[in-house]
């Protein structure tokens, strides 16, 4: 009797811990990344290169709403946009929010700019892996006050709706599974970029390229292409001296733009002043160029 009893527990012990374990493996596999804590070996490397202008820029949108918003205090709009993981793993409220996120509210405009941006899609919900300068605009220059920001924008296509998880100074991270799912509210509904004519895009690679002329000349010198460099300013200091001696000859305002199709989209602009310039863009916002000053 007493032998029946110990084989009937021993039973019932190893039903239990075969649920236990069933039930282990379920919660593994839901278990939401610990993005404060990343293994490199575990990073995949399928990410895709945002090519789309459409789906770029509207991503871009996105970010510069979230960073406007935190420069205008928005509290309710920025608890309604940033990912509820990213609010759950930080414990943030509308009294810790802004020692998390950072604080703008003493500059006048504050914006975005990406140096690469990359997705990964689930069914028709996607995730942006973006990095990236957040810039002060001032009166007469712009100043970068956050380097390499890096967020990942999650984008529910189905219910027009986004969530924002800013990575904190983390290089890369695991994706494996989407986040948890969104819930659209009144403030994070999904944002269309405007139009995205040739015009447009001759604009942003000329005022870019004059831009860092202006405020990071160096820089500048690394945007030329390997071609160009080598056949006319092999000597970078020369090339400095020469700009610097010119840079009154150069206007942000566009003249024409003609697109040339190929395996790259390369742009040819004239510039108000005649200048012309011809930009080969590697990916969006990462260019070359070449230029000829009147």
């Amino acid at each position: 009797m007493q032998r029946k009893k110990v084989i009937g527990f021993s039973i019932v012990i190893g039903i239990f811990l075969i649920i236990f374990g069933i039930v282990y493996l379920i919660d593994g596999k839901r278990e939401s990344f610990d993005y404060q804590n990343i293994i490199p070996e575990e990073i995949p490397y399928d990410m895709q290169e945002v090519l789309e202008y459409s789906y770029f820029f509207s991503v871009v949108n996105i970010l510069n709403k979230y960073l406007n918003s935190i420069k205008e205090q928005d509290t309710e709009v920025l608890l309604n946009v940033l990912h509820e993981d990213y609010l759950n793993l930080y414990n943030i409220n509308k009294n810790n929010l802004y020692s998390n996120i950072g604080d703008f509210s003493n500059l006048l405009q504050v914006s975005f700019k990406v140096k690469n941006m990359d997705y990964k899609k689930y069914d028709n919900k996607y995730i942006y892996y973006v990095k990236g300068d957040v810039i002060a605009n001032l009166f007469e220059e712009n100043e970068i006050i956050q380097n390499d920001a890096m967020f990942l924008v999650n984008i529910d296509y189905d219910n027009t709706c986004y969530a924002i998880y800013p990575l904190n100074g983390i290089d890369e991270f695991p994706i494996k599974e989407p986040l948890n799912v969104i819930i659209p509210n009144k403030d994070n509904e999904l944002i269309g970029s405007n139009i995205i004519t040739k015009d447009y895009i001759c604009n942003l690679y000329l005022n870019d390229f004059i831009e860092n002329i202006n405020n990071n000349i160096e820089y500048s010198y690394d945007l030329l292409s390997d071609d160009f460099r080598k056949k006319q300013y092999p000597d970078k200091e020369k090339f400095i001296t020469y700009l610097n001696d010119n840079k009154n000859k150069l206007s942000s305002q566009v003249y024409s733009c003609n697109s040339l199709s190929g395996r790259k989209r390369i742009y040819e602009i004239k510039d108000m002043n005649f200048n012309t310039y011809t930009i080969t863009e590697e990916s969006i916002m990462n260019y070359r160029v070449e230029f000829s000053i009147n």
